[in-house]
């Protein structure tokens, strides 16, 4: 052993080299620093660029902090005071409110925090702070004061409906023709089209939708050239234009997953808009040279070197391979039913085997989080559940009409005759259900979550409860109790901030007391609940005050063996 003192041992601090370029970093290799081009830059003969520092200062002298709390500072909150974001007269209710500028810049910050990561087509938002005073931005500042309003749980109302007006005034004045239209308005109607469908007001959210298309495709923001030609010259912009379209077109494919309408509104448009770089680039100001469809499509063929894509890449490949599966649409025959699920299968298995190292790690090595890929894996498996359970032994239940993100019953054609086939699709039901489990259970904040995957886990929780009352037997459903919790607990919590993720936790909860034969109020039920309401693609649902109360104890059904629950199918999974 030593007598030298721990403290007197060389410090591998000192000399460790904390500079790494662009293309080092986004892909978490060790870069050894040397200017102008580093080592592994010159031998890839790329692009070697090292981001200006941000850090000011001695960076021990303060409290770490979230970078989107930077909105805080005095620039940008005099930025906001002089824009036309909200009144810049200051408003007292009750003595609560400040300014409302200083709301704005409140919720501004709030919006990056908690919604951007997973709808990212706005600027970034050290870029965003150059252009505050723009007139032509103003109605996509108020739409997204709105929506960090929404994640401000001690926001009084009143602030809440005013942010709520301002942002409705600004799709009016888009929508007036007085001036011409903007990618910005674009972006405008895109987003608030997404917090207008989560707050519980479904129609207008897809009009709204439709409307975004509409003008995107009028502005050419499906094809390549008009991100370069609208551009001005600042790479930033042009890529946000890309990421826009990308966003509209991911969107679509949330609202067909939630209303099970199939193919997407944008599945016939033609699209040649080059694909979206990594987050952290688009973030740091650094953005190479666009990847095109193209190169993706062929990516099996192209050079190691040359076969790695962004998340948000991946993201939309993954989505227009499910895309191309479901084009036959909805249908009742078996025969066609099962090619399609066949070619589901063929897409998803062949995106992931194509996937890089990297990318099937959502955690990376520094602790940050690839919330784009951890969108990809969801709906992946969210997709597995519904195509596949038509086929198993995952019996539907009328019950199920109760909840709006529940796929309509589906055809007794579809029903597997051959028990060895009705078990393979049954089993890649339940395995893409414990891959949703495992997604839950990592280390995030799921408020920062994309409010789509509200559907997508009652969804799967639907077909979880199936599995319960029909095919898990003793130690399996006893241990579903937890699984059970968890995605209800996720439900809850999403809940506190999308009025429509209240609504179907509500909706989860009726379901399963009645599926699983615990109902203890005979009013509760199937009985309780007009089948005769609209389709799921309908916003007409009964207001959320008239479901019957959900103030129970989910995971209590897993406690007990209830009378008459029996197993019904000869395919028990241990």
């Amino acid at each position: 052993m030593s007598d030298t003192p721990e403290r007197n041992k060389p410090s591998k601090r000192g000399t460790r080299n904390s500079l790494s370029c662009a293309q080092c970093r986004y892909k978490h290799l060790r870069c050894d620093g040397r200017k102008p081009v580093c080592s592994r830059c010159a031998t890839n003969t790329v692009q070697c660029v090292y981001p200006l520092s941000r850090r000011r200062g001695n960076p021990k002298s303060a409290k770490p902090r979230s970078p989107v709390r930077d909105v805080y500072d005095n620039t940008v909150e005099t930025s906001l005071q002089t824009s036309t974001v909200c009144s810049s007269s200051s408003t007292a209710i009750n003595g609560e409110i400040e300014s409302t500028s200083n709301s704005a810049a409140s919720f501004l910050s709030l919006y990056y925090e908690f919604f951007h990561a997973a709808h990212p087509c706005a600027l970034p938002f050290q870029v965003l702070k150059t252009r505050l005073n723009e007139a032509n931005i103003q109605p996509l500042l108020r739409v997204m004061s709105y929506i960090g309003s929404i994640f401000d749980i001690s926001c009084p109302s009143q602030l809440l409906e005013s942010c709520a007006q301002r942002a409705q005034d600004s799709v009016v004045e888009i929508r007036s023709s007085i001036r011409p239209l903007t990618p910005f308005d674009v972006q405008a109607l895109l987003l608030y089209s997404i917090a207008v469908y989560w707050c519980n007001e479904t129609e207008s959210g897809v009009e709204l939708l439709d409307e975004a298309i509409r003008m995107a495709v009028a502005l050419g923001m499906n094809k390549s050239e008009f991100a370069r030609n609208h551009a001005e010259a600042d790479s930033v912009l042009e890529e946000s234009w890309r990421r826009t379209w990308w966003v509209i077109y991911i969107t679509d494919a949330h609202i067909a997953g939630s209303t099970h309408t199939y193919p997407f509104r944008t599945s016939g448009i033609e699209i040649t808009t080059d694909l979206p770089c990594e987050e952290e680039q688009y973030e740091i100001g650094v953005i190479p040279t666009p990847r095109s469809l193209d190169d993706y499509e062929n990516r099996e063929f192209l050079d190691e070197e040359k076969s790695d894509f962004s998340s948000y890449a991946e993201l939309i490949g993954l989505t227009r391979g499910i895309d191309r599966a479901l084009s036959p649409g909805n249908s009742a025959y078996d025969q066609i039913y099962t090619t399609m699920a066949a070619s589901c299968d063929t897409s998803v298995r062949a995106w992931c085997s194509l996937l890089s190292p990297e990318k099937r790690e959502l955690i990376h090595p520094d602790g940050s989080f690839d919330e784009v890929m951890f969108k990809a894996f969801f709906i992946m498996h969210t997709y597995t559940v519904e195509i596949h359970r038509p086929l198993s032994a995952l019996t539907h239940s009328a019950i199920e009409s109760v909840s709006r993100c529940a796929p309509l019953a589906p055809s007794a054609h579809l029903k597997c005759s051959n028990a060895k086939e009705r078990d393979l699709h049954t089993v890649k039901c339940t395995q893409a259900i414990n891959s949703i489990d495992e997604l839950l259970t990592l280390p995030t904040n799921m408020t920062t979550h994309s409010p789509f995957i509200i559907c997508m886990i009652a969804n799967v929780t639907i077909a979880h409860l199936s599995a319960c009352r029909f095919i898990f037997s003793g130690d399996r459903r006893a241990k579903s109790r937890e699984k059970i919790r968890l995605t209800m607990g996720t439900l809850k919590r999403l809940s506190e901030h999308w009025t429509l993720g209240k609504r179907t936790y509500r909706e989860i909860g009726i379901i399963a007391r009645e599926l699983l034969s615990l109902t203890t109020d005979p009013s509760i039920g199937l009985d309780a609940v007009d089948l005769s309401l609209p389709g799921p693609t309908s916003p007409a649902f009964p207001p959320l005050d008239t479901l019957p109360d959900a103030n129970f104890d989910i995971c209590a059904f897993f406690d007990t063996d209830a009378l008459g629950l029996t197993e019904t199918s000869s395919f028990i999974l241990q």
